[in-house]
């Protein structure tokens, strides 16, 4: 039986450049079969020459590299939070993926895969385009349009609610078919301004009750909207050695901002595996 090729996509800029391969490193470390084919596609959203070689030496330890280049990227007209263009490179995903590639996994260059990435691949996504996981810091966004300007509501989702798009499974045939990349594209270029969250809000509109919901473990999220944040009151579960941990929020476990738990120990103990 032939193996199945496990497709990675990151869209990353300067910071991102140590971390992608630290996530990098944890698909290939929690694959099962030593001799699964691994390649990382990196959407270069703002990589100077070294940082594109941190990233291609260091993924090239665990699998093919391919660096992709954008065009004309989207940047955003209002800066958010801690965010960067670099948010909307997945938004390009249908440009840059070759043809012939039929399911690719995005991943935020601040997961930690803790589990056999097959097996999400493996996941039914009922012939949507996109499978992800509830966003549980706000699962029942939406956008409405008046005006020419956009608005962001916390209710009004169309089942099965508002996803996070930091782990996304991806079926590239349907994604084309819908011309999810070129809808995507306008709806920034015209609402952006509008849009707090950015990427997520986008193709939360694009995909609005047409994306399937894949196991809760395959983006465990370490803020939540009862226990608060870095992984508060759910720590063995994030810790858990199952699916993907998700270090969403301003403080990463690489700063010292990010408090000294298991989490962080986690995180580290795979940073310090590439370090060596």
């Amino acid at each position: 039986m032939r193996r199945q090729d496990v497709h990675v996509v990151f869209a990353i800029d300067e910071r991102y450049a140590r971390p992608a391969v630290v996530t990098g490193h944890s698909v290939r470390r929690n694959l099962r079969d030593d001799g699964t084919r691994l390649v990382f596609h990196v959407i270069d959203s703002g990589l100077t020459d070294d940082g594109r070689k941190l990233v291609t030496d260091g993924l090239a330890a665990e699998g093919e590299v391919e660096l992709h280049t954008v065009a004309d990227p989207l940047v955003m007209e209002v800066r958010r939070k801690w965010w960067t263009d670099a948010a909307l490179g997945r938004l390009h995903i249908g440009t840059v993926i070759p043809a012939g590639i039929p399911r690719v996994v995005y991943l935020d260059a601040d997961t930690l895969v803790l589990d056999d990435l097959t097996e999400l691949l493996a996941e039914d996504l009922k012939g949507n385009a996109v499978g992800a996981g509830l966003n549980e810091v706000g699962p029942a966004r939406s956008l409405t349009f008046s005006g020419g300007r956009a608005q962001q509501h916390q209710t009004g989702a169309l089942p099965p609610g508002h996803f996070n798009s930091g782990v996304l499974l991806i079926d590239m045939d349907r994604w084309r078919a819908e011309r999810a990349t070129e809808r995507a594209a306008e709806l920034h270029r015209t609402y952006g301004r509008d849009l707090p969250n950015i990427d997520q809000d986008v193709l939360n509109h694009v995909f609005a009750g047409r994306w399937t919901p894949f196991p809760e473990k395959w983006n465990k999220l370490i803020e939540h909207s009862v226990h608060g944040i870095f992984g508060n009151g759910r720590m063995d579960y994030l810790t858990r050695p199952e699916g993907i941990v998700h270090y969403i929020g301003e403080a990463k476990p690489w700063h010292d901002a990010f408090p000294d738990n298991p989490l962080r120990r986690l995180y580290e103990e795979y940073a310090f595996a590439v370090a060596r």
